[in-house]
């Protein structure tokens, strides 16, 4: 008999799950067994979402209780099962690798992060789904298919939105193991931030600027680099905050990465560190990508709407993130800002206000984060993107009878 649970409710409790049951196979077997006999069937991994991407109408299933597995060979190390980057990476530290970058949370989950596209920073950083070498997905047959990179199909398998199938493995791109400085300065003025994007983005491995967006802007420059030189933000003016970091309205208390001296990727490329709670969840999160290239128009075009934002908001992240060839990445061919905000958890409220952002980036042909809220219309978001017919008809091909599609899906991509 295979065990169940509650649904429960996304991280921040902004979305109660509309599935009856949460499925919990324990080995692949048993996992085949669900996918045959659910007519409709999302995963639910790490729960950090903010709108109904991981719902579905009549189950959920969660890969909490199949068997863990890391295995490092060369460059390569294989993930299977239900494991977070702050689980993997104390496993690639010990043998001397590393990953390219990480979230500003390693509370998530490997599978889950790489399908929805998510990301860290830095001008020459791809997303963390730019690492995968490899995808195994188990269909709506019940059999697993392998997606290598450079076959025609691995695009839409690397970030597939669970469209394809359940993520029962993946394959990542690692590297020698390298250390990192972070620090992070008040006192950098925005028209210095904004004036040279290029300067500040790419003065470092991995670069975040906090905002409020209003007078003063509260920014916050958050650099993390792999070769302890810093010395970029004080000659923009910035000074060090020492311990008591604010995030905009947001006070950090005794969570966050140390600061000031060089320390293992893994515990500095994060903001939050893996033994503390980021946050209570009481937020909800929204993000847009644009290219970079017309980064200080949208931003301009976003700021112009302080007063909108304002009551609503508790901090904007500015973040780049390095083009790639994945069918459905915000970052599809073209270098990106990411403008993340992360707002009260007020529901109505936000959703008041996203229409007028979306509408403030619609001509810079603005991708949301496909795991964070947004309002945007499926037609917007699919004419920005070139190959989503390809994708389209990979996931009918992966699967017929429409067991992984939702009304996420069918919202966003009309599939």
């Amino acid at each position: 008999m295979i065990q169940t649970r509650e649904p429960g409710a996304t991280w921040s409790g902004n979305h109660r799950y509309a599935a009856e049951k949460v499925l919990l196979p324990s080995d692949l077997d048993e996992l085949a067994e669900v996918v045959a006999s659910t007519p409709s069937l999302r995963v639910q991994a790490t729960r950090h979402t903010f709108n109904d991407i991981a719902d579905a109408d009549a189950a959920l299933v969660s890969l909490e209780r199949l068997p863990v597995r890391i295995e490092i060979d060369g460059d390569r190390v294989r993930v299977e099962g239900l494991v977070t980057f702050a689980e993997l990476a104390p496993v690639l530290e010990a043998e001397g690798r590393a990953l390219h970058n990480l979230g500003s949370l390693p509370h998530i989950s490997v599978v889950g992060a790489t399908a929805t596209g998510t990301h860290g920073s830095g001008l020459r950083n791809g997303n963390l789904s730019s690492a995968l070498r490899a995808v195994e997905i188990m269909d709506a047959a019940g059999g697993i298919r392998r997606f290598e990179a450079g076959e025609p199909l691995f695009p839409a398998a690397a970030l597939s939105l669970g469209a394809l199938g359940v993520v029962a493995a993946v394959e990542l791109r690692t590297e020698p193991t390298y250390a990192v400085t972070q620090e992070a300065f008040t006192g950098v003025a925005w028209e210095d931030i904004v004036g040279d994007v290029e300067r500040v983005f790419g003065g470092a491995r991995s670069v975040s600027v906090f905002t409020t967006w209003g007078e003063p802007a509260h920014d916050l420059v958050w650099a993390k680099s792999d070769d302890g030189d810093l010395s970029w933000v004080e000659a923009l003016g910035g000074r060090p905050v020492g311990d008591d970091i604010h995030l905009g309205r947001i006070r950090t208390v005794d969570n966050t990465t140390p600061r000031g001296t060089a320390g293992p990727w893994h515990t500095r490329l994060p903001h939050f560190r893996a033994d503390a709670l980021p946050s209570d969840g009481d937020e909800i999160q929204s993000e847009y990508f644009v290219p970079l290239a017309s980064a200080r128009e949208a931003l301009a075009a976003v700021r112009d709407l302080a007063s909108t934002i304002d009551p609503h908001l508790l901090v904007t992240e500015l973040r780049t993130v390095a083009a790639d060839e994945l069918w459905l990445s915000p970052a599809y061919r073209r270098d990106v800002m990411a403008i993340h905000f992360t707002w009260r958890n007020d529901t109505d409220g936000v959703l008041s206000v996203l229409p007028a952002i979306e509408e403030a980036l619609a001509p810079f042909e603005a991708r949301p984060h496909w795991g964070k809220a947004f309002t945007m219309p499926g037609e917007r978001i699919r004419s920005t993107l070139p190959h989503v017919e390809d994708f389209l008809a990979a996931a009918r091909e992966a699967d017929p009878r429409g067991v992984f599609r939702n009304d996420y899906l069918r919202r966003t991509l009309g599939l």
